[in-house]
């Protein structure tokens, strides 16, 4: 499989290059930066190769210019992590605006030299997924984002932590908006088959003060160092493994909702169920929500597909 990361020399490209690496399955990497940071990329990839003889794997890692698109064009996928990070006196419209220019100037290019899956990680990320969909001319199945699954592997360990249960037996889900209207769906949360409801001690379950952690969790890791890499990267190559395995998994990414699911009007990029496989976003699962999570669920469409508007002819 050949991988190629747009934005490789910043904190979640570089670190996500580094895991991919050391995947099996990749057998090529493309990192791909802008003209001034190709010697940081060269000094990413001489890292990366030391890691890899260390612990005796192999990889063939290439480094491009992003005014070299047309390099990526053997790629399976294309993973876009690059983009203006928000600042304090930034609102998330003027980040979205600022964002959709490059991410206009990267989907168009790829559209015209290849033909291959688009991943999105830059912020607003449904709303960057979107415009990706919407330049590139991708059917919606080649076309997703990071959405809500690194928060809904913080739903995990929130629950799993507040159960005092190995975290493996938990499974969790947030849909909607990776941002202020997320839905976190407790109604479907579930330990070793059970539903959490169920469980002693649910009653003092925490769930809006975990709802409230959860939405500014990036935030407070920004400010204590700086950004995260870890776990975007490591929920990143997750993703991507699924793909390459065609495990087909239920994941919650970011993808173009149209009326599948009764009664909500889509045309937004949304974080939602979808069936993983090789060939990308296989189906999206329209799952049972209880009614307040439905309601909730439909505002943050509504969030979506506004932001998305504003974007749509930058």
């Amino acid at each position: 499989m050949e991988i190629s990361v747009i934005g490789a020399s910043g904190k979640i490209g570089s670190q996500l290059s580094f895991l991919l690496a050391r995947e099996k399955y990749i057998k090529n990497i493309n990192l791909v930066a802008r003209e001034k940071s190709l010697n940081m990329l060269e000094g990413v990839k001489m890292d990366i190769y030391d890691a890899l003889a260390a612990s005796g794997r192999d990889a063939e890692i290439k480094i491009h210019s992003d005014t070299e698109i047309e390099n990526l064009c053997n790629s399976d996928m294309i993973i876009v992590t690059s983009g203006a990070k928000r600042n304090g006196n930034m609102s998330r419209l003027d980040l979205a605006k600022t964002n959709a220019k490059i991410i206009k100037n990267y989907s168009k290019e790829i559209a015209k030299h290849c033909d291959t899956k688009i991943f999105m990680v830059s912020n607003p990320v449904d709303v960057m997924t979107y415009k990706a969909l919407m330049e590139s001319g991708y059917d919606k199945s080649k076309v997703f984002g990071l959405g809500t699954h690194l928060d809904s592997m913080r739903f995990k360990v929130a629950i799993a932590k507040f159960f005092d249960v190995h975290i493996d037996d938990v499974r969790a889900r947030i849909v909607g908006e990776h941002g202020d209207s997320m839905v976190p769906l407790i109604s479907s949360a579930a330990i070793g088959g059970i539903p959490v409801r169920r469980l002693p001690n649910y009653e003092n379950f925490p769930y809006y003060d975990i709802l409230n952690s959860i939405k500014t969790h990036g935030k407070r890791i920004n400010g204590l160092k700086n950004g995260s890499e870890y776990g975007p990267a490591s929920a990143i190559v997750n993703i991507v493994k699924c793909m390459a395995n065609n495990d087909r998994r239920l994941l919650t990414l970011s993808t173009f909702l149209e009326d599948e699911i009764e009664g909500i009007e889509g045309n937004a990029c949304v974080g939602v169920p979808v069936k993983v496989g090789k060939k990308g976003i296989e189906e999206i699962i329209p799952i049972k929500m209880e009614d307040w999570e439905y309601n909730s669920f439909k505002k943050s469409v509504d969030v979506l597909r506004d932001y998305c508007k504003s974007v749509a002819d930058i």
